[in-house]
């Protein structure tokens, strides 16, 4: 570490660890190589935070690389607190700059004062001072050490634009928020990049592509637009009237390797013409409180923005969503302005965002515009709507957004081949003619928007006759169940823990991996087990992660075997049975394991069983469930009973298959029906008996 590392409370332990702060203590008490506290003055404990890393790392509760960039940070906002919070960004991210500027060439050069060195480093890296001459020139003097800081943070994060990132992720850490009134979280700012097609015009014009910003603030969306275009050859122009975003912006773009002289980033309310005809625009309205808003002034800039459109160019704009997609008051100033703009025939796409996307306002709820400028007559009197205001906006829902948009109304795409996951294709006529919301539901699901009305009559009178056979095989002819029970001699039966199973080894209990919700998504090579799928609250498969993603950022996660136990105690207790197994277990959930001496006395079936039958509760005001898991007690029942007990599970659980695919019926046939009512392609005759079923009654079972 370039600079001494400061001492962390137990409370700071458990933030970085991710875990409540009592997990702390349990991991002091528990575990004898838990580093010591080097200082109580305060009758606090006060530990080494690079001993606490590194515990952390090698007990794999944090990954190394995780550990080691959360160490940087915490040392960087520690040793920081002396500097206002808008000093201390301004300085780390010109150091940032100028180390990337220098080819990565390290900041501290092993002298006690390395500010005289840096500070000529920075003349001659930014000798007009258009970016960070200033900044450095400003560190104070006794600042020697954020030379060290930022190289280990830079090499933490494995390079100097991802460290530029993560330092802007994390600003509340260094109560600078109100720095970035107007940034947006990155998932936003990808979202917004991608729709913009900005990859795909640099790929038709053999990487030459101009990005333009009429409002940067801190450079959100052109830096997400860099990121896109790492491999072109890309140019930048933006308009900011804070000079301190300003210079932000640009050792933004710069540590993000645009030269420059790709760089035209000035300071004021708009930029002048000469700054050139843009390919796309990514901006956003300048945000107004409610009452003071002006939907018509907003649709105004909106509106010249799209004059500023040449033939075949796009922009993005995010704004308000109560003016970008509510229902403005009809036949009034505002609601004729933006049908107005719609029946340009410019407005590509219209999405409606969840809220909580601009953090340093999470009241405030946003749409996105989509305008382009396309010459192709045959799109031009529809428009895409997406309604995503009850998603989170992780990296599965941004990608399929970004495919919604850039496969609808692009040159080389026939919008009708492509199902779409959220967007939906409307007449502008229709939005126009009779005012409305610009929101639209999608298709129940993708068979439903390919299928005809006539598809789904005969789907539902399929679904009518294996509803009836399925009722006749259940009731009628179906197997009865025959448990076999009978009246004990009255033997005790021995109760066991898992902790004493564990230790004697007739079981393993394992940990599930941590996992980042941005790493999953609807495909993949394995499904990920965590508390809702293992309460039944979420449908296994739906969160999958695939091979390059599991063994990039997990290495030592392992998938379950078949007949894996997999148990939560984070809501409530529940358990389930991987039969297939290779699956990953996510923490907080465990796994058990039967291993061969314990074969005897469980099978996975039967010990899920007898887990279930004496789990734990959690009491009312308490914070965790009345015991742990290790302390729960499970029968031990003698093997000729474990043999016929996992027989009679089976058959069970057989039985439980098929109410439950009667269910999906059922809850398919009234899907079908509702949503065929509600988009007016069905209608409902008078009930009767089915003619078909009728003949099928007196048919062989």
């Amino acid at each position: 570490m370039g600079a001494s590392v400061p001492l962390m409370s137990m409370a700071e332990i458990a933030e970085m660890a991710d875990v409540k702060r009592p997990v702390v203590t349990t991991w002091r008490r528990r575990h004898s190589d838990f580093p010591r506290p080097v200082s109580a003055d305060t009758g606090q404990p006060f530990f080494d935070a690079r001993e606490i890393a590194e515990w952390l790392a090698a007990t794999g509760r944090l990954e190394r690389h995780q550990a080691e960039e959360d160490l940087s940070f915490y040392t960087l906002a520690r040793l920081g607190e002396a500097l206002p919070g808008k000093d201390l960004i301004a300085a780390v991210t010109a150091l940032i700059c100028l180390r990337s500027l220098e080819g990565d060439e390290p900041l501290a050069d092993g002298t006690d004062d390395p500010l005289s060195g840096l500070q000529d480093r920075a003349a001659r890296a930014d000798y007009e001072d258009e970016l960070l001459r200033s900044e450095i020139n400003a560190i104070p003097v006794g600042c020697s050490w954020l030379a060290g800081v930022v190289d280990d943070l830079v090499e933490a994060a494995y390079g100097g634009a991802n460290a530029f990132e993560r330092l802007l992720v994390k600003r509340r850490r260094f109560d600078a928020s109100g720095l970035y009134a107007s940034a947006v979280v990155p998932e936003l700012a990808r979202l917004i990049a991608g729709v913009s097609g900005v990859s795909e015009k640099a790929r038709d014009t053999g990487g030459s592509v101009l990005v333009t910003d009429l409002a940067a603030g801190p450079g959100d969306f052109l830096a997400a637009a860099a990121r896109l275009l790492r491999d072109d050859s890309p140019m930048f122009t933006a308009a900011e009237i804070d000079p301190y975003l300003v210079r932000l912006t640009r050792r933004r773009l710069a540590v993000n390797e645009i030269p420059l002289m790709d760089l035209d980033i000035r300071v004021g309310a708009q930029l002048p013409d000469e700054t050139g005809d843009p390919d796309v625009i990514l901006t956003q309205v300048p945000y107004r409180p409610v009452e003071e808003r002006s939907a018509l002034q907003t649709i105004a800039w909106m509106d010249d923005i799209s004059v500023r459109l040449a033939t075949g160019k796009t922009a993005v704009i995010l704004g308000p969503a109560d003016i970008l997609t509510g229902e403005l008051k009809p036949f009034s100033a505002e609601e004729r302005r933006r049908a107005d703009l719609l029946k340009t025939g410019m407005v590509e796409a219209v999405i409606r965002l969840p809220g909580g996307l601009v953090p340093y306002r999470p009241g405030y709820q946003t749409a996105i515009w989509v305008l382009s400028a396309e010459p192709d007559p045959r799109w031009q009197r529809r428009v895409l709507l997406a309604d995503v205001s009850e998603h989170s906006l992780t990296a599965d829902v941004v990608d399929a957004l970004i495919e919604d948009v850039v496969t609808w109304r692009r040159p080389g795409f026939m919008p009708q081949e492509h199902a779409r996951r959220f967007a939906v294709q409307v007449s502008i006529d229709d939005l126009t003619a009779t005012p409305k919301p610009l929101v639209a539901r999608p298709a129940t699901t993708i068979q439903a928007s390919t299928t005809t009305p006539a598809d789904t009559i005969a789907r539902t009178n399929e679904l009518e006759r294996e509803l009836y056979w399925s009722g006749v095989r259940a009731y009628l002819g179906g197997s009865p169940i025959n448990s076999g029970l009978a009246v004990s001699a009255g033997r005790s039966v021995p109760m066991v823990t898992l902790g004493k199973l564990t230790r004697d080894g007739q079981m393993q209990l394992r940990k599930g991996s941590r996992v980042e919700a941005e790493h999953l998504g609807v495909t993949g090579n394995y499904p990920v087990l965590g508390a809702f799928e293992i309460l039944g609250r979420r449908r296994v498969g739906a969160r999958m992660i695939d091979i390059l993603t599991l063994t990039k950022h997990y290495p030592r996660a392992q998938l379950t075997q078949p007949g894996d136990v997999i148990v939560t105690t984070a809501i409530e207790f529940g358990v389930m049975v991987d039969h297939e197994g290779r699956s990953l277990v996510e923490f907080p959930a465990r796994i058990l394991r039967i291993s061969d001496t314990g074969r005897d006395h469980f099978t996975p079936r039967v010990l899920a069983a007898l887990l279930a039958d004496n789990a734990s509760i959690r009491v009312a005001g308490s914070l965790r469930l009345a015991r742990r898991l290790e302390e729960h007690r499970v029968p031990q029942l003698q093997p000729d009973l474990v043999a016929r007990l996992d027989r009679l599970l089976a058959v069970l659980d057989e039985r439980r298959r098929i109410v439950r695919e009667e269910l999906n019926m059922l809850d398919e046939l009234a899907g079908l029906t509702v949503a065929g009512l509600g988009a007016g392609t069905l209608t409902l005759n008078a009930i009767a008996s089915s003619p078909t079923i009728d003949k099928e009654i007196d048919a062989p079972a």
